[in-house]
């Protein structure tokens, strides 16, 4: 499991997080509603350790906007990047069809608060068994790897837009 501060996560975030007793962390919002935020190590992209980042939603009803919940994801993200310098990849969950939907979410969050002299980001999207598939990944710049990891998502995701292995 990947280790962040959450002295340092706290010390930012709108919601208080602590450590999930199921692995990573957990916030609870203002409604009750809440969201275990993890990191599972995936294959290396461009030679760089690689871990999935995994938002759930534990209460599986519609909630209203809550900036604080972005917020709070954002401050967890952030941390991660202070404290490693791997490659965050995200996958979109397919289970209800808003794929399309959580994808647009989550790429507006850093396109509105990720500096781009800090971030370099990626985004791909394939239709895979009739699904629609939504992967990007997230790289700090100061990352050594960052023209590899780049080369190897975009020819990975290239490979599975034409429908190859």
């Amino acid at each position: 499991m990947i280790q962040l501060s959450l002295d340092a996560i706290n010390e930012h975030s709108h919601y208080y997080v602590m450590l999930s007793p199921r692995g990573g962390y957990i916030f609870e919002t203002e409604n009750g509603i809440h969201y275990t935020i993890s990191f599972e190590e995936e294959n290396a992209i461009g030679g760089c350790c690689t871990f999935q980042f995994i938002i759930e939603k534990m209460e599986k009803m519609r909630s209203a906007h809550d900036p604080r919940v972005e917020q709070t994801i954002l401050t967890i993200i952030d941390e991660f990047f202070t404290e490693h310098l791997n490659v965050l990849l995200y996958l979109c969950d397919d289970s209800d069809g808003r794929e399309a939907n959580r994808n647009r979410l989550f790429l507006s969050w850093f396109q509105k608060h990720a500096d781009p002299s800090r971030f370099t980001i990626r985004a791909a999207n394939a239709t895979i068994e009739g699904k629609g598939f939504y992967a990007a990944i997230i790289v700090e710049n100061r990352n050594p790897l960052l023209d590899d990891i780049i080369a190897d998502f975009e020819n990975t995701a290239q490979a599975l837009t034409e429908g190859k292995p």
